[in-house]
């Protein structure tokens, strides 16, 4: 039998022209598929080089996780269904199709969860990862269950049934767990949202402390008398919330109340003895000093002052510098101050 003869021979109702073809239909799409995928994903790298938004990133890890094979299969697949096939093996053909774009879809899925999980991880923003690990793992668990329900439903099943149990299932879970699902999301919107991260020094209500932890439930704070106080992290998010790190400075009022019966001249002194004092250490801002008052107990002299950088103990030290300045010029001038007069608040900076 030659050749010609032979192409026109049936196999499974179809000639082996047809099977040639539609396996060579096949291979030439998988080549062409792969070769876009290669120029796409040398294209966003360029792109992503350039940029410094991850979306980029995340769709180049998706390209990078699609296998030649699962692309060879669904090809195939394609190019078999248009043969003259018995119906059983058509539908055989097809949900061998959804099977393997369900794989390829969770293989994606579960590149572009490492990918940001990864991300989050070594950008050294103190995130925990025990929390970010958590939250992969359900969003693959979403990932998967999301990809099967749809594939089992592409693959002709009724799955109807089976997402209403779910749906009665999971309100009845959730109403049963609803205080960890709220601390569960929460968590979700700390590591996402950063209002803060381990490390940073936070004030709530009237707590202030480092935080050492942030869990999935619960976020711990070390607080500065040394004891450690746990929050649910639903709790804190609906707290008024203040991130000490993310201050520009620190704000100190410093009052000055005059013995009473200095003469104006010398009252009227006193800021720019103030204003000396501050220049003189060279570390803080001086923001004001003005006479607010007078009455009985003397004139009493108002001076807000600035300290940039967050270190505690180094703001204490530019204040006591700076009081001990005004202190000198104050007895150069030979200016007394009542009882009690000299004494510092500390609030922190809101602009």
């Amino acid at each position: 039998m030659n050749i010609p003869a032979q192409l026109d021979a049936y196999l499974l109702g179809n000639s082996v022209t047809d099977w040639v073809t539609a396996i060579t239909w096949a291979i030439a799409v998988t080549a062409a598929i792969v070769f876009v995928r290669s120029i796409a994903r040398r294209r966003l790298a360029e792109l992503a080089a350039r940029t410094d938004t991850i979306a980029d990133d995340v769709v180049i890890e998706a390209i990078k996780s699609v296998r030649k094979t699962y692309v060879l299969l669904i090809s195939l697949g394609v190019a078999l269904s248009w043969l003259h096939l018995p119906g059983a093996a058509h539908t055989t053909i097809r949900r061998i199709i959804v099977f393997v774009a369900v794989l390829q879809g969770i293989r994606s899925g579960n590149a572009m969860v490492d990918f940001l999980a990864n991300h989050y991880a070594t950008r050294k923003e103190g995130l925990d990862r025990t929390t970010l690990r958590a939250l992969s793992y359900a969003g693959r668990i979403v990932l998967w269950v999301t990809a099967i329900l749809v594939g089992l439903e592409a693959s002709g099943f009724q799955v109807q049934t089976l997402l209403t149990g779910l749906g009665v299932g999971g309100i009845a879970i959730a109403l049963a767990v609803q205080n960890i699902l709220g601390d569960l999301f929460a968590a979700l919107s700390i590591v996402l949202d950063k209002p803060f991260v381990v490390g940073d020094a936070i004030a709530v209500d009237n707590f202030e402390g480092e935080v050492i932890h942030i869990g999935l439930k619960s976020t711990r704070v070390r607080s500065v008398n040394g004891e450690e106080v746990v929050f649910a992290n639903t709790d804190l998010l609906k707290s008024r919330l203040r991130n000490l790190t993310r201050r520009h400075g620190r704000r100190y009022l410093i009052p000055l109340l005059v013995a009473p019966g200095t003469p104006a001249d010398k009252v009227g002194r006193v800021p720019a003895l103030v204003a000396e004092a501050v220049k003189a250490d060279g570390r803080a801002t001086l923001q004001r000093s003005h006479l607010v008052a007078t009455g009985l107990n003397g004139p009493e002299i108002e001076t807000s002052i600035l300290i940039p950088g967050m270190d505690y103990l180094e703001a204490h030290d530019i204040r006591q510098t700076i009081l001990l300045g005004i202190m000198k010029g104050l007895e150069r001038e030979g200016i007394t101050l009542t009882q009690s007069a000299m004494v510092a608040k500390a609030s922190e900076v809101t602009r």
